[in-house]
C-alpha cells in the first residue's frame, strides 16, 4: 500500500518485545545517561592529565596505542553526549510539531551522522583505510526492498551498513542483541525507529523470531533490513565451541559448513533462513569484510593490532528473481555464499 504522496505508510515499530514496560525503560534510561554524562565531564576533565600519563607509557611502544584509544573514548563519550542533547531536542520539537514523517527522518539524519562520524574519527585515529567493491543494489525512489546479511567480528562492523546504504537512500531497520540498549543513542532512537532486539543464548527464540519476521513482513521500496545470520561475533574460540556443538546435535550440512570455514561462523540459523523462506519481493545483499578484526576485544585494541589496517569490504547485490524458492536450496545457497565471504577474508588474513 502507498501513500498519496507515493512513499511507504508509516506501520507501528516492533522494538524489544512488548513485556518491557515504560517504567523498566524509564528505570534503565535514568541510569545509562546520568552515567554517560558523569564519564564525558570526568574524561573531559582529566584528559591533560590521562594525556601525559598514557603518552609516558606510550615512549615504550611506537603506535601510541593507549593514546590513541583514550582519545577515541574521550571522542565516544562527546559524540554520546551531544547526540543525547539533539534527540532529546528532537523529540521536544515533536510535542509541537506532530509530524511523524518528520520526527522519523530526523531520527534517521541523526544516526546516520552518529555512526559515520564515529568511524570517520577511527579511520583518522588509528590510520585506517577503508575500500570498498563489489556490487551495490540501484538507487532512487523504486529502489527495491533489502535483506542485508553481514559477516560480525566486532562492534565496529554495525556501522558498515549505514556506511554503504544510507548514501544510496536506504532506510536501515536492525535485528540487534538486546545488551545494547544500555547504549542511551541506541536505546532511544533504535526504539523510535524499525529494529529489533533480541535475546542473546537462544532465549526467547520464537518471541523473537516472530520480531524479526515482523520486521519484514512491510518492507517496501528503499528498506533495508540488516541481520548478522552467525548470530554472533567470530571469535576461534566461539568457532570451535559451535563445531563440537554441531558434530553432537546439528544438521550434517551445518556441521560440514562450520568445519569448511575458517574466519567466519555458520550462516544457517532460523532467522537468516526463515526471512528467505518468507520473502515476498526483497532482493539480498551479501556484505563481507576484513580489518575490523582487531577491534573485537579490549585487547586487541590495546596491542594495537587495529592501527594502519586496511578495511576491505565486499558486496553482492542479488536480485529477488535471482534467489532460490525451496528451503533446501536456500541453505545451500546461503553456505556457499558464506564459504566466498569466508574465502575473501582469509585472502587477506593471510597477508597481514
Amino acid at each position: 500500500m502507498r501513500t498519496a504522496s507515493g512513499s511507504p505508510p508509516l506501520t507501528p515499530r516492533p522494538t524489544v518485545p512488548s513485556k518491557e514496560s515504560l517504567l523498566r525503560r524509564l528505570r534503565r534510561r535514568l541510569v545509562t545517561i546520568p552515567i554517560v554524562f558523569v564519564a564525558t565531564l570526568l574524561s573531559v576533565a582529566l584528559l591533560p592529565l590521562l594525556l601525559v600519563f598514557l603518552g609516558l607509557v606510550d615512549l615504550l611502544r611506537r603506535r601510541l596505542v593507549f593514546t590513541r584509544g583514550l582519545l577515541f573514548l574521550v571522542g565516544f563519550l562527546l559524540f554520546e553526549s551531544v547526540a543525547i542533547c539533539g534527540i532529546t531536542l528532537l523529540w521536544v520539537i515533536q510535542l509541537f510539531y506532530r509530524n511523524r514523517d518528520w520526527f522519523e527522518h530526523a531520527n534517521r539524519t541523526a544516526q546516520t551522522l552518529f555512526t559515520t562520524g564515529l568511524y570517520r574519527m577511527g579511520e583518522h585515529l588509528f590510520s585506517l583505510r577503508t575500500h570498498s567493491e563489489g556490487t551495490l543494489p540501484p538507487t532512487g525512489p523504486n529502489a527495491p526492498p533489502l535483506l542485508v546479511f553481514i559477516r560480525h567480528c566486532s562492534t565496529a562492523d554495525t556501522v558498515l551498513p549505514v556506511l554503504l546504504l544510507a548514501p544510496l537512500g536506504y532506510r536501515l531497520r536492525y535485528v540487534l542483541k538486546r545488551e545494547l540498549l544500555l547504549d542511551p543513542c541506541l536505546d532511544i532512537v533504535g526504539l523510535r525507529l524499525r529494529n529489533y532486539f533480541v535475546a542473546r543464548g537462544g532465549k526467547e527464540t520464537e518471541e523473537d523470531l516472530r520480531g524479526v519476521l515482523d520486521l519484514a513482513a512491510d518492507l517496501s521500496q528503499r528498506d533495508a533490513l540488516v541481520i548478522y545470520p552467525e548470530g554472533t561475533r567470530f571469535s576461534p574460540t566461539k568457532r570451535a565451541r559451535i563445531l563440537e556443538r554441531l558434530q553432537k546435535h546439528g544438521p550434517p550440512d551445518s556441521y560440514a559448513l562450520a568445519a569448511s570455514l575458517t574466519h567466519t561462523l555458520p550462516p544457517l540459523q532460523r532467522g537468516p533462513l526463515e526471512l528467505l523462506r518468507t520473502n515476498p519481493s526483497a532482493d539480498l545483499l551479501l556484505i563481507g569484510h576484513v580489518g575490523l578484526d582487531a577491534a573485537g576485544s579490549l585487547a586487541e585494541l590495546l596491542r594495537g593490532d587495529l592501527f594502519g589496517q586496511t578495511v576491505r569490504i565486499i558486496t553482492e547485490h542479488i536480485p529477488f528473481a535471482q534467489l532460490p524458492t525451496d528451503p533446501v536450496e536456500q541453505r545451500a545457497f546461503l553456505a556457499a555464499k558464506w564459504r566466498e565471504i569466508d574465502a575473501f577474508v582469509g585472502t587477506f588474513r593471510k597477508a597481514e
